[in-house]
């Protein structure tokens, strides 16, 4: 596993990352530069097809930085498989309603004996000029696997999810969780609030990382005391939140 991001992130050491949603390369290099520590390549909400996603994993790779990539659903086998032949760090999987869904996704995103993923000679193992006995070794322990905890499914379910062995992240999805418990987008609702501290305490307790979506910076102190250690935010809130301090800067009252 060496210095993957899996290692890190199993190592619970803080980890920031940025969602792309626009199948641009040079942000991928800019936030390498920027040094953050992972990219998520968005197929869900994002506007991405087969060649986006294995663009950016290219430039993201050639910047330096590893990128994982959010499928539709637990049930994209594919999906994934493509994203992690092309040389992706991992997968991410939303709309985890229990653990069979997430025992799929699994499957999806490692070789046998662990799970079903196809081999092939691809990108990310140099076109199979990398011995496949080994590589199906190095790839199982380096693919990071991250679900999503979203639904009422997952949460009901989060111990369970969180007891799976090749499950490395709990992540929470803000928007998504808060509609599940009834209150979109109040985040400051407590049952929202307890469902947050909920995650972060199970994944403690089975030795798995937490990550959540930001709306800002300035919760990740408080996160990082419920047991948070992956962060991250979007291109879509990196810009907005730049343009509004620029536009700020010269005329406040426009905003």
């Amino acid at each position: 596993m060496s210095d993957s991001l899996r290692s890190r992130v199993l190592s619970l050491e803080p980890q920031l990352g940025c969602f792309l949603t626009w199948p641009t390369e040079g942000l991928a290099e800019l936030l390498a530069l920027a040094r953050f520590d992972f990219l998520v390549i968005d197929t869900e909400h994002g506007f991405m097809g087969p060649e986006s996603v294995e663009r950016l994993v290219r430039a993201a790779d050639g910047a330096g930085v590893p990128a994982i990539v959010r499928v539709p659903n637990c049930q994209a086998s594919a999906d994934s498989n493509r994203a992690l032949d092309a040389g992706a760090a991992g997968t991410l999987f939303p709309r985890a309603d229990g653990v069979a869904a997430v025992r799929t996704a699994v499957e999806g995103a490692k070789y046998a004996p662990v799970g079903r993923r196809g081999l092939a000679g691809v990108r990310a193992n140099a076109y199979g000029t990398v011995p496949f006995d080994h590589w199906v070794l190095e790839a199982n322990d380096a693919t990071v696997v991250v679900v999503q905890i979203e639904t009422a499914g997952a949460l009901n379910h989060v111990e369970e999810i969180a007891s799976e062995r090749h499950v490395d992240v709990l992540f929470v999805g803000p928007n998504d969780l808060s509609q599940a418990l009834g209150v979109p987008g109040h985040y400051d609702d407590p049952r929202y609030r307890a469902a947050v501290e909920r995650v972060g305490a199970v994944a403690k307790e089975h030795g798995k990382a937490a990550g959540i979506m930001l709306r800002s910076a300035d919760e990740i102190p408080a996160l990082r005391a419920q047991g948070y250690t992956v962060f991250t935010t979007s291109d879509r809130s990196l810009v907005w939140q730049s343009a509004r301090a620029w536009r700020s800067a010269l005329a406040p009252a426009a905003l």
